[in-house]
């Protein structure tokens, strides 16, 4: 009994050990994260498991291309998104003529592709949408673009960004939720970057930031 209670007690502290570790871990260097939807086609998908940096939090510095976890800024507790961080604080961001400008230069975002249908083998969902248009007359172009493999990005609008602010936009840029419609998210609401897949298998290895020319 004695040994056996010796044994118990060992395996105790162990366990113990790796629970404090794992939620310092979890808290103040990275976390897990499964994405959800097809706001970030063709790069990230339904169902991904990713690991996200949280050194961010402490050092305040994320880059331009940051596939980054938030918060939702209408529903922070409960929602949360990954985006592409685009605009840094101080940072006016312009899309005009399908393009995005940061303070007047355009930017090279090859990671944007039309998404005209969702990759079903990551989909438990029945009705994906790849594409969504709130304006009908965005649809027609949207099909010429198409048949060039580009995507849309609309509406045309311009911001300058607040000292804490940064500008956010999915991937899928013809059905995203993002600050086109909420606005920019403060730094309160960044939980940090992508920097890995662990799944699917076949997606497994680290994520690297595009280059934007600028």
């Amino acid at each position: 009994m004695i040994y056996f209670a010796n044994v118990a007690y060992e395996l105790g502290k162990w366990a113990f050990a790796i629970i404090i570790v794992a939620t310092l871990v979890h808290y103040f260097l990275a976390t897990v994260f499964v994405i959800s939807g097809p706001s970030m086609e063709t790069d990230f998908h339904n169902g991904q498991i990713v690991v996200v940096s949280k050194i961010g939090l402490f050092t305040g510095k994320y880059s331009r291309g940051d596939p980054m976890v938030i918060k939702f800024p209408g529903d922070p507790e409960h929602k949360k998104y990954i985006k592409r961080l685009v605009g840094l604080p101080g940072e006016t961001v312009e899309i005009k003529n399908n393009n995005v400008f940061i303070n007047n230069q355009q930017i090279v975002e090859t990671y944007i592709k039309a998404v005209t249908d969702c990759p079903r083998e990551y989909y438990k969902i029945d009705d994906c949408m790849a594409y969504f248009y709130e304006d009908e007359s965005w649809e027609a172009e949207a099909e010429a673009l198409h048949k060039e493999g580009k995507a849309l990005t609309k509406p045309d609008m311009k911001v300058t960004l607040g000292s804490d602010d940064y500008f956010l936009m999915g991937d899928n840029r013809e059905n995203s939720n993002d600050s086109r419609k909420w606005y920019p998210a403060s730094k309160q609401d960044l939980i940090g970057p992508v920097r890995f897949i662990v799944w699917p298998l076949k997606d497994w290895g680290p994520v690297a930031n595009p280059y934007y020319g600028i």
